[in-house]
């Protein structure tokens, strides 16, 4: 399945999630927005590293892969990706 969410998060700058998912598991999330992340290199590898993890934790694991990394978000939460995948994932249900 497929879905999309934009909208504010909690870390206060727009958040579009793009997110591909299969028998309640990540295949690719795609995270972008006005936020800002450093190092960039690290963020796009966390966000890598999210294929396979089952919804219900895409932010608890994205925060652990952030903080392996050394990465600083400037303006989104880890746990801004929870709400973006509750979104989409009831909207996927409602129109399924």
């Amino acid at each position: 399945m497929t879905g999309s969410y934009v909208g504010k998060g909690r870390g206060g700058k727009l958040l579009r999630v793009d997110l591909y998912w299969q028998d309640g598991r990540a295949e690719r999330v795609s995270i972008r927005g006005d936020f800002f992340a450093h190092p960039e290199d690290g963020f796009d590898a966390a966000e890598d590293g999210l294929a396979g993890v089952p919804l219900t934790e895409l932010g608890q694991v994205f925060g652990r892969q952030l903080e392996a990394r050394g990465v600083t978000l400037f303006g989104l939460l880890p746990s801004d990706l929870d709400d973006a995948v509750e979104s989409i994932v009831s909207s996927a249900i409602k129109q399924g």
